[in-house]
């Protein structure tokens, strides 16, 4: 779904309403600073992880 400002509507996790399809970076925050861009996008990442391998360690903060 689409968000504010033409951005992508993600939860906590940057999980999209597609079951599998995640997002991060300026997409989510939009025109945000590089610190929060790159924070969604280690969330969605680290989220990713859990998804595709579900036994997998958590990612370190």
């Amino acid at each position: 779904a689409v968000g504010g400002r033409g951005t992508l509507a993600v939860d906590e996790h940057g999980a999209t309403n597609i079951p599998g399809v995640y997002a991060g970076g300026d997409i989510v925050t939009g025109g945000a600073t590089v610190i929060l861009a790159m924070g969604a996008g280690r969330t969605a990442a680290a989220a990713i992880t859990g998804y595709l391998q579900p036994a997998a360690e958590p990612i370190p903060e």
